[in-house]
């Protein structure tokens, strides 16, 4: 994955370590790529001004969501193709919780709301949990990516190049740059383990939560896929 080589370039101090990536997949409906269970927050981040209602932590009852925390040891089966639920689920008992505060400059942008020309990942390093944004190279095939990146690869281990002389050598191209859009400290990660949300009309989907110092957490999946999200919990603490 190109971005994995640009975060690790552009963006990584020389002893950090990427543990694992995941792209935020935009859903239909008014949210479109984050949603938010944060008392005063409405759904899509925005300031709300009637409270909501707090269950385990988490506001409920936005938007059709009932985004109320069971545990995985219930034994509810987990649906594994939702087309509307979130990949992305920040929770928070206030607004101006840590984990609404770090994401309030990106939220602010209307990125959440817009599909656009851009890509955004999380990154999870032994550093730091990083959202960055890559914009689109529509001129660049597939075979020039896939070029780029052996040759980016093959660097990076020492290898050997192609010789650029070759009419075989695909060109390389420049890596994209990631643009940081938030960013939070490991000494504001409290703890990384895998939950279960209850989705109205979805049932029961497994997200890896981030849990930060101050109670409110973000919520992460793949796919909402049981298997993607048990080994990025494995990565998260360095067993694969």
């Amino acid at each position: 994955m190109i971005e994995v080589i640009a975060a690790r370039t552009y963006w990584c101090v020389p002893d950090e370590k990427i543990l694992w990536c995941v792209p935020i997949k935009p859903v239909g409906g008014k949210v479109k790529r984050v949603y938010y269970a944060v008392s005063g927050l409405d759904e899509r981040g925005d300031r709300r001004w009637t409270a909501g209602k707090i269950v385990g932590g988490v506001a409920s009852g936005v938007a059709g969501l009932a985004l109320e925390v069971v545990s995985p040891s219930e034994g509810d089966a987990v649906d594994n193709s939702p087309r509307s639920a979130p990949w992305v689920v920040v929770s928070g008992r206030k607004r101006d919780c840590l984990a609404a505060a770090r994401l309030a400059d990106w939220q602010e942008t209307g990125a959440n709301a817009e599909r656009g020309d851009k890509d955004f990942l999380w990154f999870l390093t032994t550093h730091r949990l990083g959202l960055l944004r890559f914009d689109r190279a529509g001129s660049t095939d597939a075979g020039q990516l896939l070029g780029g990146l052996r040759k980016a690869v093959g660097r990076y281990f020492g290898g050997q190049e192609e010789d650029p002389s070759s009419s075989s050598a695909p060109q390389q191209p420049e890596l994209p740059r990631p643009v940081l859009c938030a960013e939070i400290q490991r000494q504001e990660i409290a703890s990384v383990e895998k939950v279960v949300q209850k989705v109205r009309g979805v049932k029961n989907l497994p997200y890896l939560r981030v849990a930060l110092v101050d109670g409110s957490s973000i919520d992460i999946t793949e796919g909402h896929d049981d298997a993607k999200v048990e080994r990025l919990l494995a990565m998260s603490h360095g067993r694969e």
